[in-house]
């Protein structure tokens, strides 16, 4: 097994996925067939339950793209189930401290690097070899989303098995009472780069607003990229549509 996800960005290059919110294997399907190399199912905010995350994984895999999920919380046994239905990397949402940070990633693997519980999942399908390469293959993706976790960013970033920062721009703004692209919204976003950036590790963040708005921030240095997901996709066409007839 290995990750293309981890093998872009430790070539220095920019990683561009999407997000799936309809707890929809067909969309998800869809938008892996378009070309997306890779997916984050959405298990903190949306309707999927397990049995469905597994179905999308599938649906992602069918597609040449990789499977990752969003957790719903911290719970070690919420890493082991997503891992064992077959997410190659997990988004982990509300990481402020890096004490935080070292819990989770050794969650996601087996010991002795780890803690993770030897369990037959349909992760093991994956690859005859899989217990003995996926903590190589595993991404451990802590989402920072207040001023406690920007200013622990570095501290975050340099935690073993810690592979990829990404934002949460929306609670950032909300936990600093600033409305998104505010100048001290803005200034915390560099400096979450920066902590990254100083600790060797490669960050990532949700953009909405096209290929204007990629290229700028990839040129700051955010190099794992969320353009979009199902669920805003079909609302702008939609929208784009009804415009575009009603005139």
């Amino acid at each position: 097994m290995k990750n293309p996800i981890r093998e872009t960005l430790a070539a220095g290059q920019p990683s561009v996925g999407g997000w799936l919110n309809l707890a929809s294997p067909l969309a998800a399907e869809v938008m892996a067939a378009a070309g997306f190399p890779w997916l984050v199912v959405d298990a903190e905010h949306s309707a999927f339950d397990l049995d469905l995350i597994a179905h999308t994984f599938r649906a992602i895999e069918s597609r040449g793209a990789i499977p990752l999920a969003r957790a719903w919380d911290h719970d070690p046994v919420t890493m082991a189930r997503l891992l064992d239905a077959g997410a190659w990397g997990l988004v982990i949402p509300h990481v402020s401290t890096p004490e935080q940070a070292r819990i989770l990633a050794q969650s996601m693997r087996y010991p002795p690097r780890g803690t993770r519980s030897v369990g037959t999942g349909r992760c093991v399908t994956l690859s005859p070899d899989y217990r003995k390469v996926f903590d190589e293959v595993v991404l451990c993706i802590p989402q920072i989303e207040d001023l406690e976790g920007i200013a622990n960013a570095e501290a975050i970033a340099r935690v073993e098995g810690v592979d990829i920062g990404f934002l949460g721009p929306s609670d950032l703004a909300l936990s600093m009472g600033v409305d998104p692209g505010h100048p001290d919204h803005e200034a915390a976003l560099q400096r979450f780069r920066e902590g990254f950036h100083r600790a060797g590790k490669p960050c990532g963040i949700p953009l909405r607003g096209g290929a204007d708005v990629m290229r700028q921030r990839i040129a700051q240095g955010f190099r794992f990229i969320d353009s979009g997901s199902d669920f805003r996709l079909l609302e702008v066409s939609a929208r784009k549509l009804l415009a575009e007839i009603r005139a």
